[in-house]
């Protein structure tokens, strides 16, 4: 989960809790952070274009999920 606290540290109570209950968006994370496993450390390497491309996409799945399904914080 460290790759998805970096890219949404605002989120991480949130991303624990909904990958807790929601088996869809733990396997959006999941793919995620396997996709974030095989990245280069130079990741402007232009071969490497379909995988920058997956990762935003499902960066995209991971902001909509969060947006839809998100509870606000309690008072």
């Amino acid at each position: 989960m460290d790759t998805l606290l970096v890219l949404f540290p605002d989120q991480a109570n949130e991303i624990g809790r909904l990958r807790s209950a929601d088996t869809v968006f733990a396997q959006i994370c999941a793919d995620y952070e396997s996709l974030t496993a095989l990245m280069p450390c130079d990741a402007k390497d232009p071969t490497y274009s379909d995988l920058i491309e997956s990762l935003r996409g499902l960066e995209d799945e991971i902001r909509l999920y969060l947006a839809s399904r998100s509870q606000p914080p309690e008072s």
